[in-house]
């Protein structure tokens, strides 16, 4: 479901909820019109929103010193760390679109608005996978990565093997506001027909759902010291690097 009150939070610079959220009283979160200095403490930033389906706050807002305490207990940690993971990504890529009323769902859930958020969280599961620090440089290899990988687990992703999805519906939307190569978005039909070109973007979101489920049930079951949470943490680092001023 769509947050009921527009909020704003501390993540990479941006402020607070609205004045006057209840919400904002009963988890610390900063109003808009803090003190920018505050606002701009590198400990205080959010990492992650975790709510439940009606939107409304489960817990309070993780930040950076949260997730910093919680990776000192190494392995005691993991369940804490996925779950951060999985409501970082979910609150951002995911559950936008999610909103279950009939006339957002017909009339305002637009596919380009799916397929551009579901390709910021292939660059974004990937670059964490893999422990880059940026994807800018990497172009293709992302989502050949990505789906090389992922259709071994869902069948649903196979279609996209060999396909020209970067550059035609990846750089196509993010450039351009628009798919190219003969490309088709829509929100009916198969999650991809070849022939045709034609992605279903609301089944191609559910696809997407699940690669984050399986990757934050990987971080939750592999060990410490494995390549999954070498990789993870270093990526971490550079991400809590970007919130100094």
């Amino acid at each position: 479901m769509v947050r009921k009150v527009a909020q704003r939070f501390i993540i990479s610079g941006s402020t607070g909820p609205l004045p006057g959220d209840h919400r904002a009283e009963r988890f610390g979160l900063p109003e808009w019109g803090t003190d920018s200095r505050i606002l701009g403490m590198r400990n205080n930033a959010i990492l992650a929103i975790a709510s439940d389906k009606n939107g409304d706050l489960v817990k309070p807002p993780i930040r950076i010193s949260d997730y910093e305490m919680t990776v000192a207990k190494g392995e005691d940690g993991r369940k804490d760390i996925s779950e951060m993971v999985y409501h970082r990504f979910h609150g951002r890529y995911i559950k936008p679109f999610l909103y279950d009323e009939m006339r957002f769902q017909d009339h305002y859930n637009n596919g380009f608005s799916i397929m551009a958020s579901c390709c910021l969280l292939i660059e974004a599961l990937e670059s964490f996978r893999n422990g880059w620090e940026k994807t800018q440089d990497r172009g293709k290899e992302v989502f050949d990565s990505f789906f090389q990988r992922e259709a071994k687990r869902e069948p649903g992703f196979k279609g996209f093997r060999g396909q020209t999805f970067y550059p035609h519906v990846r750089c196509g939307i993010l450039h351009q506001g628009e798919t190219t190569g003969g490309f088709i978005l829509s929100k009916t039909g198969a999650v991809f027909d070849s022939g045709s070109r034609k992605i279903n973007a609301r089944k191609f979101l559910t696809l997407m759902e699940t690669s984050l489920a399986a990757y934050t049930n990987e971080l939750l079951t592999a060990k410490w010291d494995s390549e999954i949470w070498d990789n993870f943490r270093r990526k971490m680092r550079f991400i809590i690097g970007n919130c100094e001023p």
